[in-house]
């Protein structure tokens, strides 16, 4: 525990003691209830309403341009009994319903983010303050949270209480696992290979990540872009996901799910597209469902447990040519297969987009209401909401100069696309 809010307590022992008391007790309840609960049960035991459940915000002020790039506000994760959590004007908060709380903070940090919570309700994130990122754990109602041996980025949390996360050694990545508040292991890294994240584990213990590697091609001066994944076991050595990728195909996973399928993006290109990508084990090759309709560029940020939905946002690539205005970024859906739909906004100029799904349908991210405020937001039935836009073809020129990627379209070559029209209307 770090001693921020905890010192100069001497008159304050019985009352930090009986904090201490119900917390323990919190977190047996909430583990209990948690073990007892099915893991597909509906909505916290209630009948599924689709809706846009507006969560409630820290005090601060709202960014003068909202932006779905600075990641100000926004929901990360979803947990048990209506606990979820993330960011709320750049500090890490978490929320019970709608009910925000702010995480407390060590004595000269000023903000940070949670970014993942497992059943039990233990969550992980970074905070920031005079000595750069630090990762942190943290159970609802403690009084303090606790900084993780060696870590400046703490990523994600599985069941069984491991997180996982990594610091910065100069130009260097190094990953972290931790089991309780211990280091469990340094993940290993193949020769030749250059770690830059690491982003997600299961329930098996599998973590992932991505980085940069040698090609085996003495005449490959771009090297390898993989992601890379990590068994439960210390012993077993990690593999890549296929294809390799160079420069211009950046595999870049940002989840896993229990059957070990991973999502994300191969980014890099010239063209400022990503392709929406799955990898399913052993990793031998990638999948993906093309992009929203209507859109050129993605991201996928999270998949289901179970269930195989995955979640993200759409938007467009800079290069789109002629520059027609382009509707604001969307949170976007996916079955794991079919095509990528379409979530609804809160309103219809404002952006939107997804960073957590559960089994129960529930979808964790942000939306601009009709004031232009950022609020954290959870689509409750997303499935249920979600719509693939009816747009008309239109045709997109890419900018000169860009496209001269050998993986895609020719410099200035015309791609059939959707319009825009009609997408901010929902």
């Amino acid at each position: 525990m770090t001693g921020g809010h905890m010192g100069n307590s001497r008159n304050r022992g019985k009352r930090v003691g009986r904090r201490r008391a119900l917390t323990a007790a919190g977190g047996v309840l909430l583990a209990s209830l948690a073990l007892t609960t099915p893991a597909g049960a509906a909505t916290e035991g209630l009948a599924c309403k689709p809706a846009i459940k507006v969560l409630g915000s820290l005090p601060g002020p709202d960014p003068a341009e909202p932006s779905p790039w600075i990641e100000d506000t926004q929901v990360n994760g979803i947990g048990r009994l209506g606990l979820s959590v993330g960011t709320s004007h750049g500090k890490p908060a978490w929320w019970s319903g709608t009910t925000v709380h702010a995480v407390p903070l060590p004595a000269g940090y000023t903000g940070g983010r949670v970014e993942a919570v497992n059943r039990f309700g233990l969550m992980a994130g970074t905070i920031t303050g005079p000595t750069g990122p630090r990762a942190f754990r943290y159970y609802p109602w403690q009084a303090a949270v606790t900084l993780l041996p060696g870590g400046q980025y703490a990523t994600a949390v599985n069941d069984h209480g491991r997180i996982v996360g990594y610091r910065h050694e100069g130009s260097d990545t190094i990953g972290i696992e931790w089991q309780g508040a211990a280091v469990r292991r340094v993940l290993a890294e193949p020769a030749g290979f250059d770690l830059r994240a690491v982003t997600g584990i299961n329930n098996a213990g599998r973590i992932v990540g991505y980085g940069w590697g040698t090609s085996s091609d003495p005449d490959d001066s771009w090297g390898t872009a993989p992601g890379i994944v990590w068994s439960g076991s210390i012993a077993a050595p990690p593999v890549y996901t296929q294809p390799l990728g160079n420069a211009y195909e950046i595999s870049m996973p940002a989840a896993i799910d229990e059957s070990g399928r991973l999502v994300g993006i191969v980014a890099g290109n010239r063209d400022a597209t990503n392709i929406l990508a799955t990898w399913a084990p052993p990793y031998t090759g990638r999948t993906g469902p093309g992009t929203l309709a209507g859109r050129t560029s993605g991201s996928f940020e999270d998949i289901s447990p179970t269930t195989k939905v995955t979640v993200g946002t759409a938007y467009d690539s800079p290069y789109d040519w002629p520059p027609e205005p382009m509707p604001p970024v969307q949170a976007q859906y996916w079955r794991g297969s079919g095509p990528v739909l379409a979530l609804p906004r809160l309103a219809p100029t404002g952006f939107s987009a997804a960073f957590a799904v559960t089994d129960r349908d529930q979808v964790g991210g942000v939306a601009v209401d009709g004031s232009g405020i950022e609020r954290p937001v959870i689509w409750t039935c997303a499935g249920k909401q979600a719509y693939e836009p009816d747009v008309p073809l239109r045709t997109v020129h890419r900018r000169p100069g860009a496209g001269i990627n050998p993986h895609s379209p020719s410099a200035g070559a015309p791609e059939a696309t959707r319009t825009a029209q009609g997408l901010s209307g929902k």
